[in-house]
């Protein structure tokens, strides 16, 4: 499998930004992390659809903070989940690499956790995970194209149209 520095899609370049490799112990297994059990469950809120885990850690560079677009999740050169953001170290860092404990409850974030979780089982399985970003100010539209056309596997929404 060939790393590529830019993929293009339709007629926008994305750029490689990295090999997603979740943390791992010493042995290479990636550790495992089940961060409800760190949550205060004062309204005993049930878990979400995605919460119970486990999950993954895994981080970007932060020379990507503050930077808006569209990025591209591939799974052995497949594209498998297309999404927009408006500060793309945030989401990686703060969103899918890092699940926060509340996120796992009903009201969190359950993108965040089943993306997560696909992450892992995908790094679990030794497949390669690449991810690419294209920074834009026309982040809901490319995003909304792209996930029309592309149909890829995690995405359960066709982005934000309300937004465009």
């Amino acid at each position: 499998m060939t790393i590529l520095p830019q993929i293009k899609i339709n007629d926008w370049r994305f750029d490689h930004v990295c090999q997603i490799i979740p943390i791992t112990d010493e042995n290479k297994i990636p550790i495992e992390f089940f961060p409800q059990e760190r949550y205060e469950n004062k309204k005993n809120l049930p878990l979400n659809k995605y919460g119970k885990g486990p999950f993954c850690k895994f981080t970007i560079d932060r020379k990507f903070s503050g930077k808006s677009g569209v990025y591209i999740i591939l799974v052995n050169d497949e594209i498998q989940y297309v999404g927009e953001c408006d500060d793309f170290h945030k989401r990686f860092f703060m969103g899918y690499g890092n699940i926060s404990p509340r996120n796992c409850f009903e009201r969190g974030q359950p993108t965040n956790c089943r993306i997560n979780s696909e992450i892992l089982r995908c790094s679990k399985s030794q497949e390669k995970i690449q991810l690419y970003f294209l920074e834009t100010k026309d982040r809901y539209n490319i995003e909304h194209e792209l996930i029309i056309n592309l149909k890829p596997l995690w995405n359960k929404t066709v982005g934000k149209p309300s937004r465009i």
